[in-house]
This record gives C-alpha cells, structure tokens and sequence, in this order.
C-alpha cells in the first residue's frame, strides 16, 4: 500500500506545488549491499526497506530513477549532484558538506562489531580491539565517535564490501569486522554461518540512518515534507515493522540471492 497515513499527504502536496521547476525525475540511489535497508536487483534496481520507505514518503506526483552504482560512487555523484537523493545513510560532518538529510530518522541502525564464534574479543572498551587486525567495508561510517577512534587507534583493513569482509573474518585473516548489525544478521542468515560468527555487545553505535538530498538538486525542496512523513510514521511504528518485514524477506530461502 503507498499510503499509510492521511495526516502528511497535504504536506505532501503543497510540497509539489513548490517544485514547478524541479526536473521531472528524482533520481536517487543506495548502498547495493546493505540488507534489510537496501539491496541491488539486477544492474538497475533496488529492494528492501529503504524502497518502501521511499515509496511511502514521496509525493504522489513524484517519478524516481534508481542509480545502481558502487556506494562509494554514489556518495561522490551526489556531492557533484549527478544523484538528487541517497537513502538510508548516517549523518557526518563530513557528507553534511554536500548533503542535506532529513530531520527525522529512516531507520534505526546499530553497529556491531562481528567476530567468529570461538574468538575471546570483547568491546566493553574499544582499546582492547587494539591488539587484533579489523575490517571495515569502504566508505562505511558507524557514528558515536568510533570512526576517529579506529582511524587513529586500532590496526585496521578496508575492503570493498561487506561480502569480502565476512569472508575474510571466516578464514581468519582479520579478527573482526565492524558493520550494521542488521545487515550482518541479514547476510549470516542467509548463508548459513549464524552459528560460525556472532555479533558481539555492546553495539559500537547505535544512532539513526536518514535520507538526505543533494545540496546541488532543487529536489531538496521536498527535505520538509519528507520529514514530517517520516515521522508521521514513525509514530505509528512504520518504520521498525518495515525493517523487520524486510529483514525477514530477506532471510527467506527464495529472497534474492545477492551474496550468491
């Protein structure tokens, strides 16, 4: 169902009506590797519970365009406004540069550090990371401070991706790897290593993603509305019951078999 809630549609309108000049396509893209919130179908789609979301929190009138590229190269094409809209993503000093985000959140999105399941780390402090070799997928940010503490403290590798990462965490060349917990519990169960590797606590972070415009389009015009029908719905918890759909979705045998 596209709309779920009456209250923000008049919002929603007059949004349009302030977007005359606008392009008539938003164009918009997304971590392709990033389930529940996102995960790439073929060369030009996406599904998960970003997409939802979407659906429900775009004005009626509004045609979208999904940009299947590396994540890394959407952030930089949405800084050069060649993407108009990026879903589902943490705030940062550093992308507020270039991106305007909503003022309220997308999802929850808590950050763990995964190890395999005979390891003796724990993260009650973060210094005692210090004497293993991590993993991080490239242009991951996790918030709560922890990005400036691992750039600057702990022995570190990037990868290209989450998929990359969990496998090299599974053959035993780095001790542990840091990444959305949802994400991570979407991959293990999919590939059968839920009992292989494990996700410690505390989480690392656990602050909110956001959609967010680019600072170049005149689509951020609708940041306003947008954000009140996010939390329109969250107040009527849409969002967490469309992240646990999407999570289950996923972890289903005949879900599409991105890791594959």
């Amino acid at each position: 169902m596209r709309r779920i809630c009456i209250g923000f549609a008049i919002v929603l309108a007059v949004a349009g009506a302030s977007l005359s000049a606008a392009p008539s396509v938003l164009s918009y893209s997304t971590n392709p590797f990033y389930p529940p919130y996102d995960w790439g179908l073929g060369d030009d789609r996406f599904d998960g519970a970003s997409i939802e979301l979407l659906d429900l929190v775009l004005p009626p009138f509004t045609t979208s365009r999904p940009v299947r590229v590396p994540w890394k190269r959407a952030l930089a094409m949405a800084a050069d406004g060649e993407i108009d809209l990026l879903l589902s993503l943490r705030i940062t000093a550093e992308r507020s540069e270039y991106l305007e985000f909503t003022t309220h959140r997308a999802f929850p999105n808590p950050i763990a550090v995964f190890v395999r399941s005979n390891s003796s780390i724990t993260v009650d402090d973060w210094a005692k990371l210090k004497p293993y070799l991590g993993g991080v997928s490239r242009g991951d940010t996790f918030g709560g401070g922890f990005d400036e503490y691992w750039r600057t403290r702990l022995n570190v590798e990037t990868a290209p991706s989450m998929l990359e990462n969990f496998e090299k965490l599974r053959l035993g060349r780095i001790d542990y790897f840091v990444s959305g917990y949802y994400m991570g519990q979407s991959y293990l169960a999919l590939t059968g290593l839920s009992g292989t590797i494990v996700a410690l606590r505390p989480f690392v972070s656990n602050q909110d993603i956001h959609f967010a415009f680019s600072k170049k389009t005149p689509w951020k015009r609708l940041l306003p509305a947008m954000s009140a029908a996010l939390a329109e719905l969250d107040s009527k918890g849409a969002l967490e019951a469309i992240l646990k759909k999407h999570l289950a979705r996923f972890s289903e045998k005949d879900a599409p078999k991105l890791f594959e």
